[in-house]
């Protein structure tokens, strides 16, 4: 198994660079297809692929976890944060 080939997509995902993920995926896709077109393509190939895959699945979804938990901090903070102050009537204006 060749890391090499897959080490730029882990950092672009790492990095949380979605474009170059995109277009860096598309890359080594188009390779493993040339592969198959020509009967080259290997078992370990293939095996390099799906563990690539499992990996950015795995890290998009902590990330994802990690995220939403930031979410839920902000939430919670602010059902013990301070009250608005209303503005004081003598900056009130009628018409």
């Amino acid at each position: 198994m060749d890391i090499g080939r897959t080490e730029r997509i882990r950092r672009a995902v790492a990095a949380g660079d979605w474009p170059a993920v995109l277009r860096l995926w598309e890359l080594y896709a188009a390779g493993i297809l040339d592969e198959i077109r020509h009967g080259t393509c290997t078992r370990a190939r293939m095996a390099e692929a799906g563990e690539l895959l499992d990996w950015a699945k795995r890290f998009a979804l902590c990330a994802q976890a990690h995220a939403q938990n930031r979410l839920n901090s902000i939430h919670a903070a602010r059902q013990y944060g301070p009250e608005p102050i209303p503005p004081h009537a003598s900056l009130r204006k009628s018409l």
